[in-house]
């Protein structure tokens, strides 16, 4: 199971760690490079994170996507 998250601020960091630190089963779980610094520290923290190329590719190849952005 691929696990995708578009946005990626202060929940999806918290959400990520707790989903990697858990007993969870996934293959792989892809972020938005939105927040270059937050997706780029995550990359480095959990080797199973990667950064897509854009929310599209995201759409693509997971199968749970998580909405993470805040509302204008």
């Amino acid at each position: 199971m691929n696990i995708g998250f578009i946005g990626t601020g202060k929940i999806t960091n918290a959400v990520i760690t707790g989903i990697s630190k858990s007993k969870i089963i996934y293959k792989k779980i892809i972020i938005s490079p939105r927040n270059k610094e937050i997706s780029k520290k995550l990359k480095r923290k959990f080797h199973k994170v990667k950064i897509a190329k854009n929310n599209q590719e995201i759409l693509d190849i997971c199968d749970w996507v998580f909405l993470s952005v805040t509302p204008t």
